[in-house]
């Protein structure tokens, strides 16, 4: 069975009362404010869209509050402290593994890969407990500006990508062009798209290409000549990465190498860079004259198209990520946010996320969970942790900072195969049972009307499913609830602890075999 076929069968209509897939051209909500008090299922969907999903007490707290409110609190002030690190081996030495004997190779490659396995988990972790969208919005940008651990025979070893975390984490709101200059002279981008290579006379393209093509611009807005142009401005920014190479900032931090700089004038886009002398071809002043210079020029002179790009980007992962043409009333208020915020981030997102479009019925339901986000929500829904997320993520084709190419994951239906999706069924099924008798009662007592048996399971079922069911489907799993039992005896149940657990975690096992678990 391909994805496709197996997606089909999954989302088939019909089946228990589950929805068939949906179409942008079903909604006609725009992007005007939405202004009413939020309800819990407004705040369920915001939690699961903007973040990885609710808390029973955190969607308590939010309910009855507007849109703008909620949302201000979850994106935060872009100032927030950085968490702590994942251990001493951040700042560990790793030496170069070409040229070394064969033991020392590989006990480099498997510390490099215990480290990243130490990385996915710590930052699934974080996922798990923000109750803001910090979080959401770094793995954002990391599918954005990605970077892989496994690459060309070659790695950007777990030590960089952390402080590329840390670098997305801190712009993931701020001013796009900031961002850009930031993640352009990251030590890991350096290494990952040949930047380090990248020399006078010697030009690396690699990067200038990217750099429009899949993260500026898109395709078309630019020429060969000023991809040329381009990387020579480029040019004479080095990765440190081994303990025998050059840190003059540090470890694992870029430097900067004014004898591999290009110093004569480029044209990009029509604009010209000046020339420079020995005396000012600093790293200072090269990264301010010349690289955010080659950024503004770019954002400058295609403003439309960057702010275009940026909004479909931005709305095809938190939104709905189906290829299909996105309808211009809702792209084009959101590239005229970009632009008007003069490519402040914060308000693109806060237009998004406080918008009628955004909280149009239609959208309920209509992405799959990407398996970070099936991972981790889960988890902070249960209250409930796996002791290796890293390993299930994997399992499900999305290791954390390892994408499959430079373009990221293709993601939309490509996340449930039939490899997949038994993956995401075991993992559902064992974190579930991983909960023990006390933390499962303690779930139980968090909803509202637990004793009512019938009341308790409606609002389980909208606390993990994304969108209402059918009234069959309901009956279906107060019976899985209950196992024949008349609805009346779940109080005396309850009195039982071990029973009451036993059926609540049969329950949420039933509700994670349905198609629309896989939703958000």
């Amino acid at each position: 069975m391909n994805r496709r076929t197996a997606l089909r069968s999954f989302l088939q209509l019909g089946s228990r009362g589950i929805s068939p897939p949906m179409s942008l051209a079903m909604v006609t909500a725009g992007m005007e404010p939405h202004t009413d008090p939020l309800t819990r299922e407004d705040v369920y969907h915001l939690l699961r869209r903007a973040g990885f999903g609710p808390t029973l007490a955190q969607a308590e707290s939010f309910i009855g509050k507007t849109a703008s409110e909620v949302v201000d609190e979850l994106l935060g002030s872009n100032e927030e402290a950085a968490p702590t690190s994942p251990g001493t081996w951040i700042d560990a030495w790793t030496e170069d593994p070409e040229g070394a004997d064969l033991q020392t190779r590989n006990a480099i490659y498997a510390t490099w890969r215990s480290n990243m396995a130490l990385l996915g988990n710590w930052w699934i972790g974080l996922m798990t407990t923000d109750a803001k969208s910090v979080e959401k919005m770094a793995l954002f940008w990391s599918s954005h500006w990605t970077s892989e651990f496994s690459f060309d025979n070659t790695n950007s070893i777990p030590q960089m990508l952390y402080r590329q975390y840390l670098t997305l984490r801190a712009g993931r709101l701020s001013d796009l062009r900031t961002m850009a200059l930031d993640i352009t002279l990251d030590a890991t981008m350096l290494n990952y798209l040949g930047g380090t290579f990248n020399s006078k006379g010697k030009a690396n393209e690699n990067y200038a290409r990217e750099l429009m093509e899949l993260f500026l611009t898109g395709i078309g807005w630019y020429t060969e000549g000023d991809v040329k142009e381009a990387a020579r401005v480029l040019t004479g920014w080095r990765t440190q990465k081994f303990s025998d190479s050059p840190a003059p900032n540090g470890k694992y931090e870029s430097w900067f190498d004014a004898a591999a700089h290009d110093t004569g004038a480029k044209q990009v886009l029509g604009q010209t860079i000046a020339a420079r002398t020995a005396d000012n071809n600093t790293a200072f002043q090269v990264k301010t004259e010349e690289v955010l210079r080659l950024i503004e020029i770019i954002v400058e002179t295609r403003n439309e198209a960057v702010s275009r790009f940026i909004a479909e980007k931005v709305y095809r992962y938190f939104v709905y990520s189906s290829h299909e043409a996105i309808d211009p009333t809702v792209i084009d208020p959101l590239a005229q946010a970009l632009r008007d915020a003069d490519f402040e981030l914060k308000a693109l997102f806060r237009m998004l996320f406080t918008s009628k479009h955004f909280f149009a019925p239609e959208m309920r339901g209509a992405q799959i969970k990407t398996p970070i986000e099936y991972v981790a929500g889960l988890q902070r829904q249960l209250g409930i942790v796996d002791g290796n997320p890293q390993a299930w993520v994997s399992a499900m084709d999305q290791p954390v900072m390892d994408p499959p190419t430079v373009a990221g994951w293709p993601g939309y239906r490509t996340w449930i195969s039939t490899n997949t999706y038994p993956q995401r069924r075991d993992f559902a099924k064992k974190l579930i049972e991983k909960m023990n008798d006390t933390q499962a009662n303690a779930l139980i007592a968090s909803f509202d009307d637990y004793t009512d048996a019938k009341k308790f399971v409606e609002n389980v079922v909208a606390y993990f499913l994304p969108m209402p069911v059918s009234a069959e489907r309901m009956d279906f799993y107060v019976n899985a609830l209950m196992q024949g039992a008349p609805d009346y005896d779940w109080p005396q149940i309850l009195n039982d602890p071990s029973a009451a657990a036993k059926r609540f975690r049969d329950l949420l096992i039933t509700i994670s075999r349905a198609p629309d678990f896989q939703l958000c």
